[in-house]
């Protein structure tokens, strides 16, 4: 007697086998979607958090922002996993552009940390900030094309047409308890890419352990929030208590 993954396996032949050479990345997304709605309903077991990867720690860091009562949707499709919005009066107002790795090493890699650079990058309107400089009109600001938009001669002040904070969840090194992982999960060689992009890193656990202490408490999910945008670089484990209070 077959057991239910030999099932799934001759299901999924028999639906691709009436179809005439669908879309991998279509059946994929299909797939995919499908499981993601089962893990929300809880008919799948995801396993261990400190061994999740891909979709899996997806599903799951959608479920802790959503238990803590964020507002939590899917990023556009093949580009930012999600999209964070403030909460009611909240400050700042600034969305998130979430992005969800793991790895087998305890650093996150340089190319997850472009990849999110290219969302925010698009989401938050960096071209015109490139094109007019950062801070307003009145010509190109050629200071901020070739600074990549970092720095900018029209003014100091930051300025995008709709800015979005760039936030990495990292789970790693996966399969490690989370007792024996490093504190920093930002690598030296990236520590000045991520400050002058001022991105937020939380280590997996780090964003279990806060979110938990946000359940059913308005406030303390309205301070982790500010408490986000605040940090650039590592959000560190170390203060939870200090930095959500009653």
């Amino acid at each position: 007697m077959s057991d239910i993954y030999d099932t799934l396996r001759q299901a999924v032949r028999t639906v691709i086998g009436a179809t005439e050479k669908p879309l991998l990345h279509k059946v994929m997304q299909a797939v995919n979607s499908e499981l993601e709605c089962l893990c929300e309903q809880g008919a799948i077991s995801i396993g261990n958090d400190y061994s999740l990867a891909g979709l899996g720690l997806e599903c799951r860091v959608k479920e802790v922002f959503h238990r803590a009562g964020f507002e939590i949707k899917r990023g556009r499709d093949g580009m930012e996993d999600f999209i964070v919005d403030a909460p009611p009066d909240a400050k700042p107002s600034t969305p998130l552009v979430l992005e969800v790795k793991s790895s087998r090493k305890p650093h996150v890699g340089r190319d997850e940390l472009r990849q999110l650079d290219d969302w925010v990058f698009e989401l938050s309107g960096e071209q015109e900030a490139r094109k007019y400089g950062l801070g307003g009109k009145g010509g190109p600001d050629y200071l901020a094309f070739a600074s990549w938009g970092l720095l900018s001669r029209q003014s100091q002040r930051v300025f995008h047409p709709t800015p979005h904070k760039g936030v990495l969840i990292f789970n790693g090194p996966i399969e490690h308890p989370f007792s024996k992982r490093a504190s920093d999960c930002i690598g030296p060689n990236d520590r000045d890419f991520v400050d002058k992009r001022n991105f937020c890193v939380i280590p997996f656990q780090v964003l279990l352990d806060y979110c938990k202490r946000c359940l059913g408490d308005p406030q303390r999910m309205h301070q982790l929030w500010t408490l986000i945008h605040a940090t650039g670089g590592t959000l560190g484990a170390s203060g939870v208590e200090d930095s959500l209070t009653s």
